[in-house]
């Protein structure tokens, strides 16, 4: 089994804990496509995978931020662009660091800064700016279970 059929096998047998849209309900590689330009840099494609496949949402109560498919110059919330672009107005972080989720105990971004591999970037923790995980899909297993322990 590969780590899209895996996470895919845990979203669905997660219950109420995870709400995402229903697979395959997710965004448009053409909001893909204007949030890469309007950004700048690639997404990585384990993320890139969630959004067309998932679109979204919260686990535990706490957003993964995503692409709302609106202009970007009007959006607000937990949308990637709006967040990167609003972090970088008000200094709150390096250009490099691209938070993809404000949790109640901890902040993740990737870090452009380390991108080895054209096509995913590793998740770090803002709290000890470590490595939490090496690809998207691993955040999303490691928050739904961490919630259990």
């Amino acid at each position: 089994m590969n780590k899209y059929d895996e996470i895919q096998k845990l979203i669905a047998e997660a219950g109420d804990s995870v709400e995402f849209a229903d697979y395959g309900e997710g965004i448009s590689e053409e909001w893909i496509i204007k949030a890469e330009e309007r950004l700048g840099f690639r997404l990585p494609d384990s993320y890139k995978w969630w959004l067309r496949n998932y679109g979204g949402g919260e686990i535990y109560g706490e957003e993964i931020f995503s692409i709302y498919e609106q202009d970007f110059d009007t959006v607000v919330g937990g949308d990637v662009v709006y967040n990167y672009e609003l972090n970088m107005k008000n200094k709150n972080y390096s250009k490099e660091k691209v938070v993809i989720c404000e949790a109640n105990d901890d902040v993740f971004y990737f870090d452009l800064s380390k991108r080895k591999d054209e096509n995913e970037l590793a998740i770090y923790s803002l709290n000890d700016n470590k490595k939490y995980a090496n690809d998207f899909i691993e955040i999303l297993k490691k928050r739904m279970a961490e919630k259990y322990l």
